[in-house]
């Protein structure tokens, strides 16, 4: 097969044929080859891929021709964001299936929630008679929408008021009548679930990814069957980088009184449709006459016994002026008293959930009111989740395996969560030991060069294939890096210092650039104390902050669309901008990206670390800190002639010894030696114009 790849990917084959702004790179075809091999040997790959590889045809075509080769063979692309995901759908799917000859079924999924559901369109058609006219804004916009969308996915809303509203007919489970709706044939969401359990290749997100992989292993369902998703045999994990983040999420436990009140609160509140509870308008399906009235004096106590234990609790950990709370073995003892008031409300959910599983007679319930027969079965699965997950809790003592946390929630009320203390254990158990390959790419996954660092997070052993493959852009000549030999090194003692120093070197660096630079913070209290000093020297210059009141999306539309702005942002902009040309051309990193060790998930990490005779800043917070500057450095050079600067302005990238490492795991770019305080506005300036 690898002449087939060749021939996709070589000077004068397909993709040569059919793309006008074609040009090879070997990095590429190697990547691809890569990909080939894994699937062949049904061995898992670790791919990093520099930006401008083109990673997405290089694992996409060598997945399409083993599809084509072996009839039984599905496969799963899952990344981290709807963007890439309709990416990949949209335009980059349909493209190669067109140059390959590829003509097996393909199919998205994305969230339920994500879809428009009909009926409740219709409802609110029904009690909103001005939905489309005119004056009534961002529900005209919507019904307009909805009444010519195909795939009824809110990501192909384009206009705002439509968005803003969109969560009035967004799919819920509590409202789906499932097959019994009169839209079910119509219905996006089923619409989407039908082409996904047919498709051979099916892109989707790491969410469902995981989660179909966790339903799996709970219920038992082989990989050869549907579940969540499809039977697949192999899957790509596009940006893979944050699957461990994704992972915990997915894999952890939680219990809190919100949670109890989600799954009770709907049962005895007053159905406008029904004129009383949903209970109630059941109590004639029930088995044994009068249980609906015991079961919903119960649900009263359990509540009111829920509410007293968490009032207890929120006291207690409130006390500790904490919003998030690690309990290690010692602070566990210390509450293990109050905790285990704890087990009678565990008890009383258990109990409440037995008795709504059996409250109805199933097969004399009409199809109109099976839904509110499915709703209540769903309520004593939930409670049936808190209380084994409420129990585990209190009874809690593996602190080697998992993480025992407690997260303010709702301004007041603690939400109680077991998290693992390694996600690869239990990635390696639900997913990977039963499919042939797992391909895990992304543009930041090696550490000079290494991938010991993601291995060890995920898991992965000995065997697993490896391949680094550089951009082709020519960041030697096209990236200036800038590290200030006069610089201060950022300490918490110093803050007023340090925030006076970055912004007389943040006004120099963008009055010399003209404008068009990103400045990356790790403090959202630094970037707005930075960006009310610079905006103060600088008033001619138009200087956007995140925070300021517009959202992600919108920031990013006016900082592309008006060349010579500047952005000042934090964590959640050190990665996924794309923009290429002379909008961004120079990145400034106030702070080297440490993350501080007070999540609870990162501090029992670290103590788990110290156990194993490590350090954990050396083996946690420098590798970590690495991949983030790596992406920092990724918004920049984004096409073949993107040109720009990054400057450092954090010096113990230089002074301190863990620099090194920092600094190999960047790509080969100039650095002047000279670089100064004084001189980089003259760089700058000389660098670009």
């Amino acid at each position: 097969m690898s002449e087939v790849l060749e021939n996709i990917f070589s000077p004068g084959g397909i993709l040569d044929d059919r793309l006008d702004s074609y040009c090879f790179r070997s990095s590429q075809l190697e990547m691809a080859e890569l990909v080939e091999t894994a699937f062949d040997q049904r061995q898992n790959a670790i791919i990093e891929a520099g930006t401008g590889t083109g990673k997405s045809f290089a694992y996409l075509a060598p997945a399409m021709l083993r599809i084509l080769d072996d009839p039984r063979r599905k496969i799963v692309v899952a990344t981290s964001t709807i963007t890439l995901e309709k990416q990949l759908y949209e335009k980059d799917i349909p493209f190669l299936s067109d140059a390959l000859g590829f003509d097996e079924e393909v199919a998205v999924l994305f969230g339920r929630s994500n879809y428009a559901c009909i009926a409740r369109y219709r409802e609110l058609e029904e009690q909103n008679p001005l939905l489309g006219e005119e004056g009534s804004g961002g529900l005209a916009a919507l019904g307009a929408w909805i009444r010519k969308t195909v795939t009824g996915e809110k990501g192909d809303i384009a206009d705002a008021g439509a968005m803003r509203n969109f969560v009035l007919v967004a799919s819920d489970e509590k409202t789906c009548r499932g097959p019994k709706c009169p839209y079910y044939l119509e219905c996006f969401y089923f619409k989407a679930r039908r082409n996904a359990m047919k498709a051979r290749l099916l892109v989707t997100n790491h969410h469902l990814f995981l989660i179909d992989g966790k339903h799996r292993a709970e219920c038992s369902i082989p990989f050869d069957e549907d579940a969540i998703l499809p039977s697949y045999d192999a899957v790509i994990l596009d940006e893979a980088h944050h699957l461990e983040s994704e992972a915990t999420d997915v894999l952890s436990d939680s219990y809190s009184l919100a949670g109890v009140e989600r799954a009770l609160d709907f049962l005895l509140a007053k159905d406008s449709k029904l004129s009383c509870s949903i209970l109630e308008h059941m109590s004639v399906y029930e088995r044994i006459k009068g249980t609906t009235r015991i079961a919903m004096d119960e649900i009263r106590r359990t509540l009111g016994d829920a509410k007293q234990f968490d009032e207890r609790l929120t006291i207690l950990l409130g006390a500790t002026g904490q919003d998030d709370i690690l309990f290690d073995e010692n602070s566990f003892s210390r509450y293990r008293s109050a905790l285990s008031e704890g087990e009678a409300v565990a008890a009383e959910l258990a109990e409440l959930s037995t008795r709504l599983a059996g409250l109805h007679v199933a097969e004399n319930i009409p199809d109109e009111d099976q839904l509110h027969a499915q709703n209540i079965a769903r309520a004593a699965e939930s409670l049936s989740y808190l209380s084994d997950t409420l129990r585990s809790f209190i009874r809690f003592g593996d602190f080697d395996r998992r993480i025992a946390h407690a997260q303010g929630v709702r301004n007041a009320d603690y939400e109680l969560t077991l998290s693992p203390m390694e996600v690869g254990p239990i990635l390696r158990t639900v997913v990977l030991d039963n499919i042939s390959s797992a391909i895990f790419c992304s543009a930041t996954l090696s550490l000079d060069r290494s991938f010991e660092f993601f291995k060890g997070k995920l898991g992965l052993d000995k065997d697993t294939l490896e391949g680094v493959f550089e951009s082709p852009f020519r960041y030697k000549e096209n990236l200036m890096l800038l590290l200030p030999r006069d610089g201060i090194a950022y300490r918490n003692d110093m803050s007023e210092e340090y925030v006076e120093y970055t912004a007389s070197a943040i006004k120099e660096a963008i009055l010399y650039s003209g404008g068009g630079a990103l400045v990356l913070f790790t403090s959202r209290k630094m970037l707005e104390e930075v960006h009310a000093r610079v905006s103060e020297m600088l008033p001619d210059f138009v200087l956007y902050r995140q925070g300021g009141g517009m959202s992600r999306n919108a920031l990013l539309g006016r900082f592309k669309k008006e060349e010579d702005s500047s952005l000042f942002a934090t964590s959640s902009f050190w990665e996924g901008i794309d923009a290429p040309g002379n909008t961004l051309r120079l990145v400034i990193i106030v702070k080297l990206p440490f993350q501080v060790p007070t999540t609870p998930i990162y501090q029992a990490r670290c103590t788990h670390i110290e156990k194993e005779g490590k350090f954990p800043f050396l083996e946690l917070t420098v590798p970590e800190a690495a991949i983030r500057l790596k992406q920092g450095l990724g918004r920049l050079i984004r096409s073949e002639n993107d040109k720009g600067i990054v400057i450092i302005l954090d010096s113990r990238i230089l002074q301190k010894s863990y620099g090194r490492l920092l600094l190999s795991s960047l790509p080969e770019c100039y650095c002047p030696e000279d670089a100064a305080i004084d001189n980089l506005g003259s760089k700058i300036e000389h660098f670009l114009y």
